[in-house]
């Protein structure tokens, strides 16, 4: 009987989906230092292991996979939202400016946490400019100059450069601007090359250096010139592009009170804020940062959602393997202990023990009627779930049934055997630790 390519694509698709090594995301990546503490925790865990008879069926090797794949992805997603500690997650922080039209302000990557930074107050006294060749306006069909092979020489702060190009005797004013503007726009010699019209219809050809500032000795971003050139000279007068019709400039403004200068508008400052000036500015601007209320409410949405995630996979083996009771009633115990901030968040602790969010009450109790109290209650929920999830990832088979053989004596000092913690997946497997 034959088969039909398409059912062993299937066949392929589904085993491909199921057996499949995971992917691994960049959270899953660890330097050196937080490998070793893995490790450690792994030989701690392992010296005080009773040593017991492991039921070695397929049901239980899924079960602790399951387990720890869960625990894995309850730190996943703790991460994605600001990293391992959870004094993280809940100070987040928004930087506001009191005229956006003039300065805008954001927080470098990992700088939107912690204590509310002091204002500053910025006074724009002249934007970064980029140097400007603006030609003559001419009449677009007509033409002018002698026919012929042209070059012009280009002078940057990197190199030199000549362009060459030919005129027709079909060509006009328009159409050698267009040329010339696409030959300038194709080089990549930090310049860029457009037409302006002016209200009769005549066109233009302008030139702009691609940075603003001049150069590190004051010398502009470009000079256009065809006196030394290969070919016939005269075109740069005849369009009027010699001159720079807007010098570049270094922008200049004051921070709180301390003038200073900068090649662009958008720059970095005292390794917490991203800067943009935008205009001048009559009075100062005052930037300000503050409590971030929105990325705390999703915050504590995506730290709900991701505890109930892990109590829906452990509770799906309640029947089956009883001791994964053991588990969940920890995790209820452990919500019931916070429970009265949980309640003044609008936080609802189910009877299964996952967690429902209002958020409704969430951004009203957020902005009204919350206290740091409330939110520091929260935080050390965070770090006990994370702590108690840890453990499941290093030891999943803590929870299987098992048979125990013996005890160790507690008196005595025992050598650790890593593999003992977890037999199926306490080990650093690709994409687990």
């Amino acid at each position: 009987m034959a088969f039909s390519s398409a059912i062993y694509n299937n066949i392929y698709n589904f085993y491909n989906s199921v057996y499949a090594p995971k992917s691994s995301s960049r959270f899953d990546a660890h330097n050196k230092s937080e490998l070793k503490n893995t490790y450690k925790s792994i030989v701690g865990l392992s010296k005080e292991e009773p040593v017991f008879l492991l039921d070695r069926s397929a049901e239980i090797q899924n079960y602790t996979i399951s387990m720890k794949e869960s625990a894995m992805q309850f730190k996943r997603d703790i991460s994605s939202m600001g990293g391992m500690d959870a004094e993280n997650l809940f100070e987040q922080k928004a930087v506001y400016s009191s005229d956006d039209s003039v300065v805008s302000a954001s927080f470098l990557p990992g700088k939107a946490i912690g204590e509310e930074s002091g204002n500053l107050e910025i006074e724009v006294k002249s934007l970064a400019q980029k140097q400007i060749n603006q030609g003559a306006f001419l009449p677009p069909d007509s033409l002018d100059i002698e026919p012929g092979s042209y070059s012009f020489d280009v002078s940057t702060n990197v190199s030199n450069y000549e362009l060459q190009f030919n005129i027709s005797e079909t060509d006009t004013n328009h159409t050698v601007q267009a040329r010339l503007s696409r030959l300038i726009n194709n080089a990549g010699i930090g310049m860029h090359a457009s037409l302006s019209y002016d209200e009769k219809g005549s066109s233009a050809l302008v030139i702009s250096s691609v940075s603003t500032g001049p150069g590190p000795d004051g010398e502009p971003p470009f000079t256009v010139s065809d006196e030394d050139t290969s070919q016939k000279r005269g075109i740069i007068d005849y369009l009027g592009i010699r001159e720079p019709t807007q010098q570049a400039t270094w922008a200049r403004y004051l921070i709180n009170g301390e003038e200073k200068t900068s090649p662009v508008n958008t720059f970095e400052y005292d390794k917490t804020y991203s800067l943009e000036l935008k205009s001048v500015s009559d009075q100062p601007v005052t930037i300000s940062s503050k409590a971030d209320f929105e990325s705390l409410k999703q915050n504590i949405i995506g730290v709900a959602g991701a505890y109930n995630n892990f109590i829906k996979t452990a509770s799906e083996y309640l029947e089956k393997y009883p001791r994964t009771t053991v588990l969940v009633d920890t995790m209820k115990r452990m919500s019931s202990f916070y429970g009265k901030a949980m309640d003044n968040l609008g936080i609802e602790r189910k009877s299964d023990g996952s967690l429902s969010v209002n958020e409704e009450d969430l951004s009203k109790s957020l902005y009204e009627t919350a206290t740091s109290d409330d939110v520091n209650s929260l935080k050390d929920f965070t770090k006990s779930a994370l702590r108690k999830i840890s453990r499941v990832q290093l030891n999943p088979m803590d929870y299987a049934d098992k048979r125990i053989v013996a005890y160790k004596n507690p008196t005595k000092t025992h050598y650790a055997n890593p593999y003992i913690t977890s037999a199926y997946s306490g080990m650093m497997f690709n994409s687990y630790m």
